[in-house]
């Protein structure tokens, strides 16, 4: 399996990018010459799912084992890691657990699906400013401006009701069903300001994790409303 950590240009690519689930995304893109699904964590380590068995199709059976597979293969520990060119480029989402419809792979001719998507999905304009957080295993989060803690376009966040269930970076990994081989235990604080438009959904199961938590989709940029900003802290790992 190779995986790339990506230069400058393909980052800023990716997160003018919505994501797929909260620090990561599937894409489609294209690697001399040849266009492969990537499995993308925090718009910079892109890992090549093409030649692992993935299944095309929206059964939850292949969408649950297509996850699998993905785990598995990250857990194998053989990786070959891409430094230089050449890079993949021209990257296209192919879905999103809650906003962005699933896509046809024209590349594979049919719809690839590693996550299942959000259910009880609730939209709403926030009457009031609103605390949410998000979980990552990275700092810096690619998604979270360092300095102002504001957040870019289609960033997937948790509402504050989800403090008491994730202790741990490992239980932010299982609650939130994310396709991580850390733990995600970088904890970023927002202030959502009142007015913003917020999709939110239940967390299938996915990757071999159960699930269970609420997320929010944040279609729109948001700009942090807590001034001064809550730095970064690290949860335990486990």
């Amino acid at each position: 399996m190779q995986m790339w950590n990506l230069n400058e240009g393909a980052i800023r690519s990716l997160v003018d990018l919505p994501e797929t689930g909260m620090g990561f995304q599937l894409v489609e893109a294209v690697v001399l010459g040849i266009t492969k699904p990537l499995l993308v964590l925090n718009a910079e380590r892109a890992i090549d799912i093409a030649e692992i068995g993935l299944e095309l199709g929206d059964d939850p059976s292949v969408i649950l084992r297509n996850g699998l597979r993905i785990i598995d293969t990250m857990n194998s520990g053989i990786v070959q890691t891409m430094f230089a060119a050449p890079q993949p480029h021209s990257f296209k989402l192919l879905g999103s657990r809650i906003s962005v419809p699933q896509i046809a792979n024209p590349a594979a001719g049919g719809v690839l699906m590693v996550a299942l998507p959000s259910s009880l999905v609730k939209h709403v304009s926030l009457p009031a400013n609103r605390v949410f957080h998000r979980f990552s295993a990275f700092n810096p989060d690619r998604r979270v401006d360092p300095t102002s803690g504001s957040l870019l376009p289609g960033t997937y966040v948790a509402p504050e009701s989800e403090i008491p269930f994730v202790p741990t970076g490992f239980t932010a990994v299982g609650r939130f069903a994310l396709p991580n081989n850390l733990p995600a235990s970088h904890h970023y604080v927002i202030e959502v300001p009142a007015g913003t438009s917020v999709d939110f959904g239940t967390v299938a199961p996915a990757f071999g994790q159960a699930g269970g938590g609420v997320e929010a989709y944040l279609k729109n940029a948001v700009t942090n409303a807590q001034v001064p900003p809550t730095p970064a802290s690290k949860l335990p790992d486990e």
